[in-house]
């Protein structure tokens, strides 16, 4: 891997300085100054002051970091300002902000943050529970996405030149908006420095699956249809796509509806637990489940989901039968729940979300340019 890198390095090097002429940077931009920190003891100590009751512990702790981020600082340090020019590249957005740093630490209360910008080589730890993370290509994913997470903040900053996409919806924070489109290009960038197949092997494993329940949403609607290049960047899509979109009507969350029900109970089929969600189902001779009621004022009827609607599986899982496919949307159910449907013949899916109180705003549109199958239920 080490020596794929340094191949690619040689490469974008050459390509860089067609590009931007006796710089190596994106022209009209400059690039931060970033470093890549290992020894991180007061940010250990206030992240963890149980396990680190003074500087002397900590200091230990960071020794065994030297070790285990070897690989990742040497690219760091060999090839940080190419990767920060071809996120620049194929998003097209500038860098704003003049520096930052890099923090690799041990644990982390999650798999990574990009402000401040920290990596966990170990694992996310909650008090006593650690939830493990891979070694290797997993840590370059994480590093391109925390990356591309801040750069895509950029276009919020005072001066920013993109600063027209940063009220876009699919800029909103959410997993299958905001968090998709730093994949998309945090993905796109990594497979120019190692082989793509590798790239989506890992991240289409079941630790990146549970990290990011949008990745149904991501290759369904973006990695195919945005191939981003010079001439087709990042921010060009995003500025293209339309307030009243399908990905942007699908991926919005239902703000709560504060209105007593009115509508009907649960339908007998209806698992028992499943109450919440507002529709009933039956299972056909296809194997499909039909959507035979459904409740306008719960979650499936907010996130678009109709009667009639064929369920062809919950996260591309199957569902043995009815009482195993309400259990499987319920225990998806806080991260949003994708599910793949079929309407009016043609596959399409919709994206249960729980109830929030944050008042969502009908996303800078006239009413009447929503399509009519979504609904805002505000």
């Amino acid at each position: 891997m080490k020596a794929r890198f340094i191949y690619i390095a040689l490469l974008l090097i050459a390509l860089c300085s067609l590009l931007a002429p006796g710089s190596g940077r994106a022209q009209g931009t400059d690039l931060p100054d970033v470093e890549m920190v290992i020894n991180n003891y007061d940010y250990m100590i206030s992240l963890f002051p149980d396990d680190y009751e003074n500087r002397r512990q900590a200091i230990r702790a960071c020794s065994t970091i030297v070790s285990e981020s070897e690989e990742l600082k040497a690219f760091w340090d060999e090839q940080g300002d190419i990767v920060l020019y071809y996120l620049s590249y194929y998003s097209g957005i500038n860098w704003v902000e003049p520096e930052f740093n890099i923090y690799l630490v041990k644990y982390f209360p999650d798999f990574a943050a990009h402000n401040p910008m920290t990596i966990p080589l170990a694992g996310k730890k909650n008090g006593n529970q650690i939830i493990a993370v891979p070694e290797g290509l997993s840590h370059y994913i994480t590093l391109f996405q925390q990356l591309s997470r801040r750069l895509l903040e950029q276009t919020s900053y005072p001066g920013a030149s993109q600063y027209f996409i940063s009220g876009h919806p699919l800029m909103r924070k959410s997993p299958r908006r905001f968090d998709n489109l730093a994949n998309l290009l945090a993905l796109r960038t990594l497979s120019d420095f190692t082989n793509v197949d590798s790239v989506l092997t890992v991240f289409k494993s079941a630790h990146w699956k549970n990290r990011e329940p949008g990745q149904e949403v991501l290759f369904n609607y973006f990695w195919e249809k945005w191939n981003l290049s010079a001439d087709s960047t990042l921010a060009a899509y995003i500025a293209a796509e339309p307030y009243g979109s399908r990905v942007v009507a699908m991926t919005r969350p239902p703000a709560r509806k504060r209105t007593q029900q009115t509508g009907w109970g649960d339908h007998q089929l209806q698992a028992p637990t499943a109450g919440r969600l507002g529709f009933s189902v039956v299972k056909n001779r296809g194997g499909f489940y039909r959507v035979v009621d459904i409740d306008s004022l719960k979650l499936a009827f907010a996130s678009g989901l109709r009667v009639d609607d064929l369920i062809r599986n919950i996260d591309g899982a199957s569902a043995r039968n009815i009482k195993q496919l309400f259990s499987k949307v319920l225990e998806k159910l806080d991260n949003g729940v994708h599910i793949n449907i079929v309407r009016n013949d043609e596959p399409d899916a919709v994206i249960i979300y729980p109830w929030t109180d944050i008042p969502y705003p009908k996303e800078y549109i006239p009413v009447e340019q929503y399509p009519e199958d979504s609904t805002d239920n505000q």
